[in-house]
């Protein structure tokens, strides 16, 4: 009897073996078929102009693991970059609540979902995100970038200015600017004369190279008839560069002139006609030789620099001038006619475009609302421009 036992043992070995390896096969074979069927059943959504059910079964289909990982958190980018956030924030939580992936995979993806919440925005949520992840080394740098943004979208600027203070030395030292701005903003909403003074001095500490703040203590020291401070500061900017000086050239004449120091306006207006060549101020220098030496001296000034630099508003300023010394009346009814519609022209075409991204624009605005960078707004140069 025993012995019949032995020689069955075997054969019950491997009829176990057998059923095993029939069992997993059925598995795999139901797994297969399921599988067929949902593929076939996304197929018959594409096909029935359904595509956002197509991609949520396939979205279930796939099983995350540490193969199909990186699949997952590059669909949900991709979604995001589509503008479908929504989908975008299912697929990074869905991750995030896996319990088979590491804390390394974990923390990217709680990356992506705080760019979801960014792109969605829902700020506070984001913002949640990244404090925590700024205490991991390896996430620190773009998690405080990231803060970053929503603390100018939120106009948090002290927040913005303390987040940007804890940037690596190279990092900091590149935002010195962004930052010089954001104090900028900070004086734009005070209320308090001195506080904003106070303000503005500290961008120019952060960033001497700061045209904003100089622009902004002037026209302040302008509106409270400090004109001393008022010409420091537009002097300030005469040094800078970017072209920036041309938005004070006008105001800044009164100031002049009240301190007897018209003479100097003038130097300064001829320097920054040879630097900047913009013909803002050359109208401005024109006025001013008009005054002094005549309608013809301004005409020749105006007409040597359009011959270098041809401009609209240059070509409407001389036919104005040559109004004045017109005696007949049918010329003179056709330079009106003309004056007018190059006139009309000038005023539909933008005066300002981001060197960025090319945003234009009729106002200047210190942060691109297009691309968000800062300082990047200047006066468009050209024919129908500087």
């Amino acid at each position: 009897m025993l012995e019949l036992l032995f020689l069955l043992l075997p054969i019950a070995a491997a009829y176990g073996w057998y059923m095993g390896r029939r069992s997993i096969r059925i598995k795999q074979q139901n797994n297969q078929q399921q599988l067929s069927r949902n593929y076939y059943e996304g197929l018959n959504f594409l096909l029935s102009d359904q595509p956002d059910k197509a991609v949520d079964l396939f979205i279930d289909m796939l099983q995350v693991d540490e193969e199909t990982f990186d699949t997952h958190l590059s669909l949900g980018t991709l979604f995001r970059k589509r503008g479908e956030v929504d989908r975008s924030i299912r697929i990074h939580q869905n991750l995030i609540a896996r319990p088979n992936i590491s804390f390394e995979q974990r923390d990217l993806a709680m990356m992506e979902l705080g760019k979801d919440f960014l792109a969605a925005g829902l700020y506070d949520r984001a913002e949640e995100i990244f404090l925590q992840l700024v205490k991991d080394p390896d996430h620190s740098e773009e998690s405080e970038r990231q803060l970053l943004s929503i603390y100018q979208a939120t106009k948090e600027w002290w927040k913005a200015i303390r987040v940007a203070k804890r940037f690596k030395r190279a990092s900091r030292k590149a935002l010195l600017p962004t930052v010089a701005h954001y104090y900028c903003e900070l004086a734009g909403i005070e209320q308090d004369s001195a506080t904003v003074i106070k303000l503005l001095n500290t961008a120019l500490k952060t960033d001497p190279q700061c045209a904003r703040a100089n622009v902004q203590l002037a026209r302040l020291a302008l509106k409270e008839g400090r004109d001393k401070d008022a010409l420091a500061a537009f002097e300030r900017l005469c040094e800078q560069s970017g072209g920036f000086a041309v938005e004070l050239v006008e105001p800044i004449e009164e100031a002049y002139q009240r301190q007897d120091r018209a003479l100097r306006y003038r130097e300064i207006l001829e320097d920054l006609l040879v630097k900047e060549g913009q013909v803002s101020i050359l109208l401005a220098l024109a006025k001013l030789v008009e005054r002094e030496e005549g309608a013809d001296a301004a005409q020749q000034l105006i007409l040597s620099q359009l011959k270098r630099q041809p401009t609209m508003r240059g070509f409407h300023q001389l036919m104005r001038l040559q109004l004045a010394l017109v005696d007949s009346e049918q010329a003179k009814d056709s330079l009106v006619l003309l004056s007018d519609l190059v006139e009309k022209q000038i005023r539909l075409r933008p005066k300002y475009r981001c060197q960025n991204c090319g945003f234009p624009g009729h106002t200047l605005y210190w942060h691109c609302p297009s691309c968000k960078s800062w300082g990047q707004i200047k006066r468009i140069r050209g024919l129908d421009g500087e």
